[in-house]
């Protein structure tokens, strides 16, 4: 009986590890962005033979439902929901930080006429709830951020015929992820944008590089590793390969095209952004993430004892968030990005596919000297 998942691919593809895995074409990932995506996002990518995402961990369960089955009316191929491990729902703030964090966002509240400073609500989750749903809709594809989500769940996905991706930003933490029962590992580099994945370790020991990573990562699982931070074109993804990865991860690249939901003046900043304007933060969410400087991260830095912890601080910043949309100003937007955005290019999502994929077999050609 021939294999469900398997598609035909382009033979230029040196592995068919990930490829038969996922049942994809072209192994190339678009990153599940939360508040980003899209349903006609992830089916344009799915279409076009790669493998579109879903980043769900904000998308309440009764909307997650109504995303997964938007997503089936609008592909017939492959789709991947992301959720964070459910380690990050587990919190604790108090009434003091709160408002000496509403007192220091008081101010710009005031300069944007964005209202009062709104209470902190957590964002995230519920995991128990969202699983589910995700298990009755039968999704094909799960990846998880932050860790492995526990041993039962895993169980419960392989047991519908869904795999599970997972991110490690180290060896150990790939090993981890490998003997917890995870499929394919998504070694995040330090170029990446948005939250490091690192959970088992303090993040800062997590910064390695992808030219480093990726290949001690793929030497110590047996598991497909799939390449993320830094890959924007066919160079990029000749690299993983060529390190040993079976596939890429690309997010940046997708944020700019029209498909997704950023607002304008992100959209914007990230088109005209250089490669020395992120850096890793915590002072948005609450945990480390890469993303594009602006206004809030240089003044906030001297207010970082106010911090809540993830993900309440973000929510906190909603109101912010809204009346720079409403005005146009990138400000205080929470503008993720890798640092190679400076490579983005305006451009839908499946014709971006296939750029990638004709890309990286003129860079093969090339390097074989092919005329």
């Amino acid at each position: 009986m021939p294999d469900p998942w398997q598609r035909e691919s382009t033979p230029m593809w040196p592995r068919r590890d990930l490829l038969d895995l996922l049942g994809i074409e072209h192994p190339i990932i678009q990153a599940p962005m939360a508040n980003a995506c899209t349903p006609e996002l992830v089916a344009a990518v799915s279409n076009a033979g790669g493998l579109g995402s879903y980043g769900a961990a904000a998308t309440p369960p009764a909307k997650l439902r109504e995303t997964v089955r938007r997503i089936r009316e609008l592909t017939d191929r492959p789709f991947l929901v992301n959720l964070f491990a459910p380690a990050v729902e587990r919190h604790q703030s108090s009434p003091g930080r709160t408002a000496a964090l509403a007192q220091v966002l008081a101010p710009w509240h005031a300069e944007l006429d964005a209202g009062p400073v709104p209470e902190p609500v957590v964002t995230v989750g519920p995991f128990a709830e969202q699983l589910a749903v995700l298990l009755e809709e039968r999704i094909p594809l799960f990846s998880f951020h932050f860790g492995p989500p526990p041993t039962e769940a895993i169980e419960r996905m392989h047991a519908i015929g869904a795999r599970v991706l997972a991110s490690a930003t180290t060896v150990r933490e790939a090993q981890i992820l490998a003997e917890a029962g995870v499929d394919a590992i998504i070694a995040q580099g330090a170029e990446a944008g948005g939250h490091r994945a690192t959970f088992a370790l303090p993040w800062q020991h997590g910064m390695i590089g992808n030219l480093a990573l990726i290949p001690q990562i793929a030497d110590a699982v047996t598991v497909p590793v799939i390449a993320a931070g830094g890959i924007m074109d066919g160079r990029g993804i000749a690299a993983a390969l060529a390190l040993g990865a079976s596939g890429v991860q690309l997010g940046s690249a997708f944020l700019a095209c029209p498909e997704n939901n950023i607002p304008t003046p992100y959209r914007q900043a990230l088109l005209a952004a250089r490669d020395e304007q992120t850096l890793v933060t915590d002072l948005y969410s609450g945990r480390p993430a890469r993303a594009i400087r602006n206004r809030y991260i240089e003044e906030m830095e001297q207010h970082r004892d106010a911090l809540l912890p993830f993900p309440l601080q973000a929510s906190m910043l909603r109101g912010l968030r809204a009346a720079c949309a409403r005005s146009g100003r990138d400000d205080f937007i929470s503008m993720w990005a890798g640092q190679a955005a400076g490579l983005a290019r305006a451009r839908p999502a499946g014709e971006l596919v296939a750029q990638l994929v004709r890309d990286y077999a003129a860079v093969t050609a090339a390097l074989r000297g092919a005329p």
